[in-house]
């Protein structure tokens, strides 16, 4: 990861951030997510249902693809964790992956050190939902 980007990433991803601060990095993710939906639907087609991960404060992997099955995996390790709110989000994103339909919709996780965040966008509405 570039310097640059890191520094970029660094003020979008404050710990409490302002509300202008919060509605630029909404508007950042759902940018993201217009241009990533195209690749999602190759991803599902190519590996199965699943979400797209987002880690950008991740030194190894800042993006990377996740089926149901890793995905429930991962649920079993966070409960195990007593990690139980970031078990719930992605065990609702077990249900939307094995709901979705790739060519109007996308699934995104947003993963950071400080939270979990599950986003729908659906080409169709040109909407972002979040969850988490």
């Amino acid at each position: 990861m570039t310097e640059r980007r890191k520094k970029i990433l660094n003020k979008l991803l404050k710990a409490n951030p302002s509300e202008e601060e919060q509605k630029m990095l909404n508007l950042v993710i759902e940018r993201i997510t217009i241009d990533m939906a195209e690749f999602y639907e190759k991803f599902y087609n190519a590996e199965g249902a699943g979400a797209i991960v987002y880690a950008p404060k991740s030194e190894d992997n800042t993006m990377f693809y996740l089926t149901v099955e890793h995905l429930a995996n991962a649920v079993e390790d966070m409960s195990s964790r007593d990690m139980k709110e970031l078990a719930d989000i992605m065990r609702k994103a077990i249900v939307k992956a094995e709901t979705i339909n790739p060519k109007i919709e996308a699934l995104f996780i947003l993963q950071d050190p400080n939270y979990l965040s599950l986003i729908h966008y659906d080409k169709n509405e040109k909407k972002t939902i979040q969850d988490g």
